[in-house]
């Protein structure tokens, strides 16, 4: 009877590390992204869109935001401080019939975890609609994309800081933020 427990123990033991990979893979399917580089649209030239819908880039110019209803957007986001742009990105864009939220998502060079629920209702309001979500060069917006795989989707640090960068988070500033912002959420 020993020795039937152990053997059984033993196949058990060998089949665990193939169950650990068959689960991580599993994980990794279910929280497959469709991030994929888009052309430039008007003078923001690095765009990634998610899904599809969500274009995520750097600051679009004044006349880059009127320009995007006729492109098919119905949403923008910013989520640079109100502070840091010098014309008034609200008014075109609801001239243009869009809809606009603002939600900073640093303050003192911290990723705020408010905001990175704020950011992620504004996007689950206006699924199925066309979004811009954009920073002043992309790495905060990818920086945001690590930070929600990680607390939202389950998705390890390594694994959100890797799809932060294929999202466009091409500083180290900003992967050392991202990554700080996951270890905490650890503690």
């Amino acid at each position: 009877m020993k020795k039937l427990f152990f053997a059984t123990l033993a196949v058990f033991a060998l089949l665990l590390p193939l169950f650990g990979a068959a689960q991580a893979e599993e994980n990794s399917e279910k929280h497959s992204l469709d991030l994929t580089p888009q052309a430039p649209i008007g003078n923001m030239t690095k765009v990634i869109s998610l899904h599809g819908t969500i274009f995520m880039t750097g600051q679009p110019s004044p006349d880059t935001l009127q320009s995007l209803p006729g492109d098919g957007f119905n949403v923008v986001i910013n989520i640079r401080a109100a502070d840091e742009i010098n014309f008034d990105e609200p008014a075109i864009v609801k001239k243009g019939g869009m809809t606009y939220y603002n939600i900073p998502l640093m303050k003192a060079g911290k990723i705020q975890d408010s905001a990175v629920t704020e950011i992620h209702e504004a996007l689950m309001e206006n699924k199925g609609k066309k979004i811009l979500l954009h920073c002043a060069s992309g790495n905060r917006v990818a920086g945001w994309l690590g930070a929600h795989l990680a607390r939202d989707m389950g998705y390890d640090t390594e694994a959100a800081v890797a799809s932060a960068r294929k999202g466009g988070m091409t500083k180290d500033s900003m992967e050392r933020i991202l990554r700080d912002y996951l270890a905490n959420l650890k503690e």
